[in-house]
């Protein structure tokens, strides 16, 4: 299926269950459960990655710097790329999508203490773009696998720096429970056009 101007809610959970899945795998190897998938313009995952910083010691080992690693001479200048993550990018992993060309960033839950996307605003370099931006896609599911971080590693005291963020995490987005919470919200469009959520 080809990604059009607009994008229906039925691919924007399916893309989002595939950034779960790696936020997942974080988890079950320790880390924040954080992941993200690359898409280029026909929808196929060309990277994926999830959040790596307690395994490599890297503070800029997040998943959306680890999908854009994994999609390595994959990304051309002057195509269309939706960066798909299961947590709203931070201000580092914004300004790499606006460098790497990505046209569209979809985030599950908000992070408003290190959210980059409504903060950083596009270089003026050729190839870079500023992403329209859709959020709160499977926000509900992405905030539960940080709950499931506590319950797997909230007593380890070596873990002191991952505990306070997602202690922070979670009570920054304490409303987000269920329903019209987690709705696809168009929070940035792109410079002269419409949302990038299909009509319902």
């Amino acid at each position: 299926m080809t990604i059009d101007h607009c994008f229906a809610p039925a691919s924007l959970h399916g893309w989002m269950q595939l950034a779960l899945n790696e936020a997942r795998r974080a988890l079950h190897v320790g880390e924040a459960p954080i992941g993200c998938v690359l898409l280029d313009a026909d929808g196929s995952v060309i990277g994926a990655g999830h959040n790596a910083m307690r395994e490599t010691g890297v503070v800029t080992a997040h998943a959306e710097m680890k999908a854009f690693e994994a999609a390595a001479n994959k990304v051309l200048p002057g195509q269309s790329y939706t960066l798909v993550t299961t947590l709203e990018p931070c201000v580092m992993c914004t300004g790499a999508a606006m460098l790497a060309g990505v046209t569209t960033i979809v985030y599950g839950l908000k992070a408003p203490a290190d959210a980059g996307t409504a903060r950083v605003e596009p270089p003026d370099s050729p190839n870079a773009t500023a992403p329209a931006v859709i959020g709160q896609v499977g926000a509900a599911e992405s905030r539960a696998l940080f709950h499931q971080w506590l319950e797997m590693h909230g007593d380890d005291e070596s873990r002191c720096e991952q505990r306070l963020f997602i202690d922070q995490l979670l009570a920054l987005t304490d409303e987000v429970v269920s329903g019209e919470s987690t709705k696809p919200t168009a929070t940035r469009a792109r410079p002269n056009s419409e949302s990038p959520l299909c009509p319902q």
